[in-house]
């Protein structure tokens, strides 16, 4: 067929669909068949018309479809409004059950306060502490019950407020994953202590006034907390209630329909401290407008939580559930050394590697901190009890993090430094043989024992360093930072040089920092997320629990808790030290495919080469 009898064919169809390019019409079973007729024809090009303008006018067309479907990808602002108007409300349906049950902890723990508070009038100094209770106490006394609100500047009020509240509730939702039992203690005990600090307020004769103000702000802080315990107990359910399901299977089901409603209550927490800060310090307002204010709030939680969901039901709105991601076949994962990765997949090839070789890691961490505890505390000159000088728990995550220097210098237990260096070589030593066991036999080095010892250095050599930043406040965080780029030079030594300094110029050159500074930050996360386990007074009761263990001896229960504490925290810190061992050689394998593209050169170099497959010759 002639080019120019061609075009005349099919003119009228591509010009229809050029316009309903243009034109951004949605009709995706036209647009569906127009595309297919189009590559079609761009394919009949290609073969008969390699070198015409035709061909390169079907391959724009088809690739402007292709632009335009990723482009939607790429800013999904439909699949945002789906999710705040269908999604999240349908999924509030669906978990209504959860919600109630939320609920209905809150406020039987909201009564308790209340009751004990009645009972004993020295409970909201238990509960508040002695230092809020004389603050309000002095502010009674001097005619502003509620000066609290107004010591601040509003806007860095707003600031702290939205972090503290964002991260209880993310304490409450993240702790479901303890088969609910963590987020079901938080709600209690912000139950018990937001109804002391209600009958506080009515025990000293200030209720109205205290109510028109504190729920300015509490009618969505409060909501937030309770939805947030909702998210925490359906994250939990997939450990309790599998179904058909395996229970891995149902936990990753059940843990991302738990983050998806926990996002859901981001804005209300940040329109709640928005309040508190801008709203809550006019104590002067006349209190018909606070209570229209309340009612409103209280009426739009209910609307949005309660009635919406219900009706959008009732309407048929909800034809079928909300569908989960498919879950991947179960199947063993290979490491592919040979791809290029991104910071997420590297993480998840690491804990594939924890899961596939338990006892070279997870035993060896758990001897590490055996060795750790034994060294710290029974060659200690002074009472276990005193060995180490944690913080109270805290009520923000990083003044503990401030505290583990004390893990790496420590006056009273003996050449710690030293003993802390050859603990993590071991477990550098861990990380590095598993890996071995995956690679290639042409990958795996010779001698390991002279491979470790020098792919130590990058250890040894800024450890000073780590324990500066581990003792200020706030310096876990660049000490994190650097953790990705040591482990990738570690790895060069153990994988590629025995020369130290020529292993630092490669680690430079293949280094990608945006990757590894993003591995690094989802580290620290991970970290953070663990030492709020310990910094909870989760950790308290469940060493409570276990208490019976101790004799019944002057100070045992003291030392009880420091070694268990200290145990943990280090438990913690060797467990992402691992991770980082891991991920920065996995990082060190990605990051020389994207430097040398040698497994690129290889498969070029494969192609017309021949083979013979069952006596066929297959190009």
């Amino acid at each position: 067929m002639k080019e120019t009898k061609f075009i005349g064919q099919n003119k009228e169809k591509w010009t229809e669909f050029e316009d309903m390019l243009r034109e951004d019409r949605h009709d995706p079973e036209k647009l569906n068949d127009l595309f297919i007729q189009i590559t079609d024809d761009l394919s009949y090009a290609r073969t008969f018309y390699p070198n015409r303008s035709v061909r390169m006018y079907l391959n724009t067309l088809a690739q402007r479809v292709f632009h335009n479907i990723y482009r939607g990808k790429r800013f999904p602002a439909e699949r945002l409004r789906r999710f705040w108007t269908d999604e999240l409300p349908q999924m509030f349906w669906e978990e209504r059950r959860a919600l109630l049950l939320s609920f209905c902890l809150f406020a039987l723990a909201f009564g308790i306060g209340v009751v004990s508070s009645m009972i004993n009038p020295d409970f909201s100094r238990i509960i508040l502490g002695d230092g809020y209770v004389d603050m309000t106490i002095k502010n009674i006394e001097n005619g502003d019950p509620m000066a609290v609100y107004k010591d601040s500047g509003p806007f860095g009020m707003s600031v702290t407020i939205a972090g503290r509240n964002l991260f209880v509730a993310f304490q409450t939702a993240v702790l479901g994953v303890l088969a609910s039992l963590g987020t079901v203690f938080i709600l209690l005990y912000n139950g018990i202590m937001v109804g002391a600090f209600q009958y506080f307020f009515v025990e000293k004769g200030v209720f109205w006034q205290s109510f028109l103000t504190i729920w300015i702000h509490g009618t969505l802080e409060i909501s937030a907390i309770i939805i947030a315990g909702t998210s925490g107990m359906v994250a939990g359910s997939g450990l309790l209630f599998p179904g058909t399901y395996t229970r891995g299977q149902a936990f990753q089901i059940s843990l991302r329909r738990g983050l998806k409603i926990f996002f859901g209550i981001v804005p209300v927490i940040l329109l709640a401290a928005f309040f508190e800060s801008f709203f809550t310090r006019y104590t002067d307002t006349p209190a018909a407008v606070r209570a229209a204010f309340i009612l409103t709030s209280l009426a739009f939680v209910l609307w949005y939580f309660v009635w919406l969901p219900r009706h959008k039901a009732r309407s048929g709105a909800f034809r079928e559930p909300v569908r989960d991601k498919e879950l991947p076949p179960d199947r063993e994962h290979v490491i592919d050394f040979t791809a290029i990765k991104s910071s997420g997949e590297i993480l998840s090839d690491t804990f594939s590697l924890l899961r596939r070789h338990p006892k070279m890691t997870l035993l060896w961490l758990l001897g590490t901190v055996v060795l750790f505890g034994c060294w710290s505390f029974g060659f200690s000159h002074k009472n276990s009890a005193n060995t180490f000088f944690f913080a109270d728990i805290p009520y923000w995550p990083f003044d503990m993090l401030s505290g583990v220097g004390q893990l790496f210098s420590n006056e009273t237990a003996p050449f710690l430094y030293f003993f802390q260096i050859l603990l993590l070589c071991g477990l550098t030593v861990s990380a590095f043989r598993a890996l071995e066991l995956e690679t290639d036999a042409g990958e795996r080095p010779h001698f390991p024992v002279r491979r470790v010892l020098l792919s130590a250095l990058p250890l040894l050599l800024p450890m000073p360093g780590y324990i500066a930043l581990l003792s200020i406040e706030g310096g876990f965080l660049p000490a994190m930072a650097a953790y990705p780029f040591l482990a990738l030079w570690s790895a060069v030594i153990y994988f590629e040089t025995l020369n130290p300094f020529t292993a630092l110029f490669r680690a430079f050159r293949i280094m990608r920092w945006g990757a590894g500074f993003l591995l690094g930050f989802l580290l620290l996360v991970l970290n953070t997320l663990l030492f709020m386990f310990i910094e909870f007074p989760v950790w308290e009761r469940a060493l409570e629990l276990f208490s019976w263990l101790v004799p019944r001896t002057e100070g045992a229960m003291a030392s009880f808790v420091m070694i268990a504490t200290t145990c943990a925290a280090a438990l913690i810190l060797y467990f992402v030290f691992l991770l980082m061992q891991i991920g920065g050689a996995l990082q060190y394998f990605s990051n020389r495919e994207v430097a040398d593209a040698g497994a690129l050169y290889g498969d070029i170099e494969k192609i017309g080469v021949s083979r013979q497959i069952r006596g066929l010759a297959r190009e």
